[in-house]
């Protein structure tokens, strides 16, 4: 045999070994003795992404930005300040979350706060994407007694105020009630999958009730989590299909998955930080619950942090912005593979910096995370991906 056939044949069996011993390895620990993800570079994505060759990766997008003039929305203010950091247009949708009402009087209050942002959002035509967070002033919703309609004539008080403050069906723009249920931090313990499929139907069969061209959706985290574990290592990127099975599809308008990147404190040596996308936005089990919902509309929820546990200066974790780009082109070649697949996909990118909150992270891209961003934003829109945002001032 030539040197040449016994060289190629010893590096088989040797990355046959390496890989073998990796999958061994991870089944009797839960980690990886390496991470071939860590391989992956960010010019090794960027060249699986048609015409990167050509593009302006100094701008956003080719189009114009939005003259949002005096607006003093906290939500708007920041679109303007990312429309700044593009030198461009970025977006005509961004997120916001709203909770939900405890009796009449607080209905009728919550709804006219609302028609106001969402006349202000219809003035410079952005769509809001309305996270409904099930809590209320007396803290969490308990996801069973939702489900007796304890709360129906509050739901109904709110749309219906709302479109007495003359809200109309364009301004709604996407409802997402009871986002994330399969993460543990809602009162649900008591519940199930099918629970939330029946309180999802209840919502948005008012929501479309009062407004039938608003959009209904759902998200679900892209990991499930046992009702009592919030440990983010502890997750299982398994089926989605006992949360979506039971939902109505004549409300559901589009599907829309959460996942983000992770890594253990710096302190840390139990677990291996996830940051490839093909983890933890696994393209299979995404559009498997999509094809359940009877919807071609997927929406990612994701975003990448500069720093974690920022409350602990000895846990704290800084990324560079050579990764945070890596793991940004990684979230996309999943959504340019959905796309492939005939979907159509946007991505909401989280942005808030929150590592003064309980949260400890910050997912903001200022100062030596602003190239990182746009060079992100510039291929998406390269590959016709939509962009969304997740920021605003005060919080």
């Amino acid at each position: 045999m030539k040197l040449k056939g016994i060289i190629l044949i010893s590096l088989f069996i040797i990355l046959t070994s390496l890989w073998t011993f990796n999958v061994v390895f991870n089944a009797l620990t839960g980690s990886k003795f390496f991470d071939l993800s860590k391989f992956i570079t960010t010019k090794q994505i960027a060249t699986d992404l048609t015409k990167s060759k050509s593009l302006n990766l100094e701008k956003c997008s080719d189009k114009q930005a939005i003259n949002f003039q005096d607006t003093a929305d906290e939500h708007l203010t920041r679109l303007e300040d990312y429309q700044d950091l593009c030198g461009s247009f970025l977006t005509d949708s961004m997120m916001i979350f709203t909770d939900m009402p405890k009796d009449n009087q607080i209905a009728q209050k919550k709804a006219k706060e609302m028609s106001i942002k969402l006349k202000e959002f219809n003035k410079y035509k952005v769509q809001p994407i309305v996270i409904v967070e099930p809590i209320t002033q007396w803290g969490l919703i308990d996801f069973t007694e939702f489900d007796s309609g304890f709360y129906d004539s509050w739901i109904k008080t709110y749309f219906l105020t709302l479109q007495k403050e003359g809200i109309t069906d364009q301004m709604m723009g996407t409802w997402v009630p009871f986002p994330e249920a399969n993460l543990p931090y809602w009162n649900h313990a008591s519940a199930t999958p099918a629970d939330f499929s029946r309180i999802v139907n209840k919502y948005l069969k008012f929501l479309k009730t009062y407004f039938p061209e608003a959009k209904g959706s759902i998200l679900l985290n892209s990991a499930t989590y046992e009702t009592d574990d919030f440990d983010w290592a502890n997750g299982e990127y398994v089926s989605l299909s006992q949360y979506v099975s039971g939902l109505d599809k004549k409300y559901i308008d589009s599907f829309g998955i959460q996942g983000f990147p992770w890594s253990p404190p710096a302190t840390s040596k139990d677990a291996a930080a996830i940051f490839n996308a093909r983890e933890f936005l696994n393209e299979d089990l995404i559009s498997e619950a999509a094809d359940l919902l009877g919807t071609k509309n997927i929406w990612i929820n994701t975003g990448t942090f500069s720093q974690k546990y920022t409350l602990d200066s000895e846990q704290t974790i800084t990324i560079t912005p050579e990764v945070r780009l890596d793991v940004l082109n990684s979230i996309l070649s999943q959504a340019v593979k959905l796309k492939q697949k005939k979907y159509n996909v946007s991505i909401n990118i989280f942005a808030q910096d929150k590592s003064e909150t309980a949260e400890a992270t910050n997912w903001s891209y200022q100062g030596i995370y602003k190239n990182v961003f746009v060079n992100f934003a510039a291929r998406a829109n390269s590959e016709n991906i939509i962009l969304t945002i997740f920021d605003r001032e005060n919080q």
